[in-house]
């Protein structure tokens, strides 16, 4: 059954070959892949080495890392090593508006595979190179997982203590900057295409992506601690609370209505950043005390009375049940095989009001091979099986 697309879906109709694994490829194909667009995941015959820790295997269920990143698009495999396989992923070309990879720089030369080899089958084609820090230069061939490039580019700075650099933050941000980047860099140069007709080739390093971020952020430090908090309640529920610049004045006062609290808003210890940062062990003692005063609930509601920024802190399993999620939603149902498989999120854009409200479940290792190859290419039941004896479909 054919599925039209709706207005959700922009993409409709594009063509994305990705040969990327781990984050940050993944990540971006499965932008464009919201979008609309028709991804086909081209893997080796060992497959993605991260499916190894997917579940995708027989008997289990995909870890919520795979299902998050590889759901939406097709899968093949092609020994990319084989001058056969070699010549398959070319034929494709032909018939693709993008290609992502996410190799060390180097890979796809040795493959002769290289962006100069792609567009001259196909001068329309949008081809896209992620890497940690470049695909030249001095570094360009060092390891780049995400911790390195976060402390290659000053983050660390901002997790330490005392002036020691800290760890580097527990998500994967250079790999998360890197395919906002990316996806949105494809985004651009089709837009371009449409207008010139030509293609083009993005190079684009995790560690510039990151270094985007870091240079329109607040390094003054105002929202570190006591300027923000994490606060236990009388019934154990917990809030993040960050009363910053003007905010501190209806916050002081908040704390100040609890009884035996009177004198908070007026303590100099606390009236301005310096001195709370001064004497924090106290300002926070006194907030903390406050706080375990009523149940969670009743604070929340008057710090947002205040207009004071707050939120309970939720676990991310559990949020896609809250209300305003559910109003706006945010969650959907992934279906498989005719059974409700998972609830799962959904794109976080609309489009005059409508989202894109169908997924797919990731596929398995080689699943579509056969049938990628005879729709986009016309293959036959005897084109296939040669390819398959030649080693080429792995």
């Amino acid at each position: 059954m054919t599925v039209t697309p709706g207005p959700a879906e922009p993409l409709a109709g594009f063509r994305v070959l990705d040969l990327t694994t781990f984050l940050s490829g993944p990540l971006a194909t499965r932008t464009l892949a919201t979008l609309g667009a028709e991804v086909v995941k081209i893997e080796p015959p060992s497959g993605d080495p991260t499916r190894a820790g997917s579940g995708l295997r027989p008997g289990g269920p995909p870890s919520p890392y795979w299902l998050a990143l590889h759901r939406d698009r097709r899968a093949m495999v092609l020994d990319l090593k084989s001058e056969a396989g070699r010549e398959v992923l070319l034929e494709l070309v032909e018939h693709a508006d993008a290609l992502v990879e996410n190799f060390r720089p180097g890979v796809m030369a040795r493959l002769d595979l290289g962006p100069e080899v792609l567009r001259g089958r196909n001068p329309r084609l949008v081809t896209c190179a992620i890497s940690g820090f470049g695909g030249d230069g001095p570094m360009s061939q060092l390891a780049a997982i995400d911790g390195p490039v976060q402390a290659f580019t000053g983050l660390l700075d901002l997790t330490g203590v005392d002036g020691q650099p800290g760890l580097p933050v527990p998500m994967q941000v250079a790999d998360i900057a890197g395919a906002s980047y990316a996806a949105s860099a494809v985004l651009a140069a089709l837009l371009a295409r449409e207008r010139t007709g030509q293609g083009a080739h993005i190079d684009l390093s995790l560690a510039e992506c990151l270094l985007q971020w870091l240079g329109c952020i607040d390094r003054s430090g105002s929202l570190n601690h006591p300027s923000t908090m994490v606060l236990e309640a009388a019934d154990g529920g917990r809030l993040l609370v960050q009363p910053i610049m003007h905010f501190h004045a209806r916050f002081a006062a908040l704390v100040a209505a609890v009884p035996g609290f009177e004198a908070f808003a007026e303590d100099p210890r606390f009236g301005d950043r310096d001195a709370r940062r001064a004497h924090r062990a106290d300002y926070e003692d006194a907030v903390r005390a406050a706080f375990r005063t009523r149940p969670a609930a009743d604070w929340l509601a008057d710090l947002h009375a205040s207009g004071v920024p707050a939120a309970a802190v939720h676990a991310s399993d559990d949020v896609l049940s809250h209300p305003q999620l559910v109003h706006r939603g945010a969650s959907i149902v992934m279906e498989g095989d005719g059974q409700v498989t998972q609830t799962v999120l959904a794109p976080p854009f609309t489009f005059d009001g409508e989202r894109r409200v169908r997924t797919s479940a990731p596929p398995t290792l080689g699943e579509h091979t056969a049938a990628v190859l005879r729709d986009w290419l016309g293959y036959d039941d005897e084109r296939l099986a040669a390819l398959g004896a030649c080693g080429a479909l792995g």
